[in-house]
């Protein structure tokens, strides 16, 4: 059967994808950008249970999400995605986020591949430059180089502990966690009254089962519109597990 290089899939928005607003979070729309790429994977024949049967396993390296606004429940959220070609060791994806009504969001992400014995990067798989690409612009028009870890006293902070249900196939956290814990370190009175609408993560470290973990969230301001930059650490090594950096605007009124 010839493989589809755009990938089409729809994801109901349920009960426990919703804020206490009724709309989906942010971390529901990772959700299923997750299981998006995974499916479409799978149908290219490098799925995460391909590559692990051969000791290697992806990891994703960056996610840029932006969204113009959030479904509510109820709502089928529709996903397009589709690789886009390769990096150097890395293999990049695109995604537009639909409903009934249209086009609410994008995003952007690069994937590479690793030996799960030795722990160590490895070139894509030879099968993914045979696939098909489209010819299309990405989703969004990003700069995914590394940036700095933010510095100074953070304007919030908060310590997690990996869970048993935080982990993944491959025994280590899995993706949206990290979106979590970067979210869920601001005040549940600005996360009530704001919604994210611009969201970039760069992954630095594997974090595995009861690490501690630290997040702490940086900016200059709680203005209405505000950028937050977020560090994610080891609580006792104090290695960054990941940095991110989120914009949020305030809830429209109903």
């Amino acid at each position: 059967m010839p493989t589809r290089p755009l990938w089409n899939e729809s994801f109901p928005v349920r009960a426990y994808d919703v804020t206490p607003r009724g709309t989906a979070s942010a971390l529901a729309l990772c959700d299923f950008l997750q299981e998006a790429a995974g499916n479409h994977a799978a149908h290219l024949g490098v799925s995460m249970e391909d590559l692990l049967a051969e000791d290697r396993a992806w990891v994703l390296a960056f996610l840029r999400l932006d969204v113009d606004r959030y479904p509510e429940w109820h709502a089928d959220v529709h996903i397009e995605t589709w690789p886009s070609g390769l990096d150097g060791i890395y293999a990049t994806r695109e995604f537009v986020l639909s409903d009934a009504t249209g086009s609410f969001a994008r995003a952007t992400s690069a994937w590479f591949v690793i030996d799960t014995e030795r722990r160590r990067p490895l070139r894509p798989p030879a099968i993914l430059q045979e696939i098909e690409t489209l010819d299309r612009p990405p989703a969004l028009d990003v700069d995914r180089s590394k940036s700095t870890a933010p510095s100074g006293t953070p304007s919030h902070e908060r310590d997690f502990r990996v869970r048993y249900h935080d982990l993944d196939l491959n025994r280590h956290v899995n993706n949206v966690r990290y979106v979590e814990w970067a979210v869920e370190t601001l005040p549940a009175e600005w996360l009530d009254e704001h919604d994210l609408t611009s969201l970039t993560l760069e992954f630095r470290a594997e974090t595995t089962a009861a690490d501690p973990v630290r997040a702490q969230a940086f900016t200059t301001e709680m203005a209405d519109d505000a950028t937050f930059r977020h560090h994610l650490q080891h609580r006792e090594t104090d290695r960054t597990l990941a940095l991110a950096t989120t914009e949020w605007h305030p809830v429209d009124p109903a």
